[in-house]
């Protein structure tokens, strides 16, 4: 029998859809119960532990994200057979960037502010999608999602991943990292969904947002590591962007003393965008789970396995 430590939530009527999987010793546990005992026992386990807790799972061979994100597991045992949830994070992520980048587009971030004033103020001409020329940063699960969506609006789509192997027919050009000085100055939305490598972290500093057009959008729902902070608070304040919108910061949860809270047009929610805030996601990372348990007990190839040397 597989002994499988099962520690991400699940409710009691969606447990006999793991257990009855055969040859699976399946415990449920939740996080902040889980014992060394637990950990020493466990072959398999389904969900993110803390990452200092790996080493204490002597026997553990393949440990099953419920995030898209790996990078802060990279480092455990190599003979570990280590995967995400990538794929279940794109549909919700991607309306959370629409929405962000519709709320600076059509100034009603603004308006509500000036209606805790009662204040009937017309703010002046918008644009529209149908007009922007939109840069989705990172073309996985996430971005892609969001290219779509914006060229089903009519919005002109452009993407940039690591290596430039095809361009989908929802975007009219792919660049690489390399080529992001010489290509930001076109666009009006420039949206992120990096995972955090040595190649993204600080990749947006003073001299690339510097680049961008004034007046454009910024977006970031990949990693907070990806923009510098102090240099985007310059920027921002001096009234370089149309609006920022953060759903990740460098530091997490945001200090209540930082600087980036206060700058007028830098929105901030609190890393809600995925999650399980969405049924959808939810549902998406419980069905990799059980697609991939009956890889690994059937001893098929798995799906979603991280390149340690990616991190993602």
């Amino acid at each position: 029998m597989i002994n499988v430590l099962f520690v991400t939530p699940i409710p009691e009527e969606r447990k006999s859809e793991f257990e009855a999987i055969e040859n699976c010793n399946i415990t449920f546990k939740d996080r902040s119960e889980i014992t060394d005992e637990d950990l020493a026992d466990a072959e398999v386990i389904l969900g993110n532990i803390p990452v200092a807790k790996a080493e204490l799972a002597k026997n553990l061979k393949w440990l099953q994200l419920d995030s898209a994100g790996a990078n802060t597991y990279k480092d455990i045992r190599e003979d570990i057979i280590l995967t995400n949830a990538s794929g279940a994070y794109g549909e919700a992520i991607s309306e959370h960037m629409l929405g962000c980048a519709l709320m600076v587009l059509k100034n009603l971030a603004r308006y509500l502010s000036l209606q805790k004033f009662h204040d009937w103020n017309n703010l002046g001409s918008v644009n529209t999608l149908s007009i922007s020329n939109v840069l989705s940063v990172g073309m996985g699960d996430i971005g892609s999602s969001f290219a779509k969506k914006m060229h089903a609006l009519g919005a002109h789509v452009s993407g940039v991943r690591r290596t430039v192997h095809d361009v989908p027919d929802y975007v009219d050009a792919m660049y690489t990292m390399d080529q992001l000085d010489e290509i930001l100055p076109q666009f009006d939305i420039v949206a992120l969904s990096l995972p955090e490598t040595e190649e993204t972290v600080h990749l947006f500093d003073y001299e690339k947002l510097a680049k961008m057009k004034d007046g454009s959008i910024l977006i970031n729902v990949g990693r907070g590591s990806a923009i510098v902070t102090e240099d985007l608070v310059k920027l921002a304040k001096a009234g370089k962007f149309a609006g920022v919108c953060l759903d990740v910061t460098e530091q997490e949860p945001l200090p209540k003393n930082s600087e980036l809270w206060n700058v007028e047009n830098v929105y901030i929610t609190p890393h809600i965008s995925g999650r399980f805030n969405a049924a959808v996601t939810y549902e998406k990372v419980l069905r990799i789970f059980r697609e991939n348990l009956i890889h690994y007990v059937n001893h098929e190839p798995m799906d979603n396995v991280v390149d340690r040397k990616l991190g993602y």
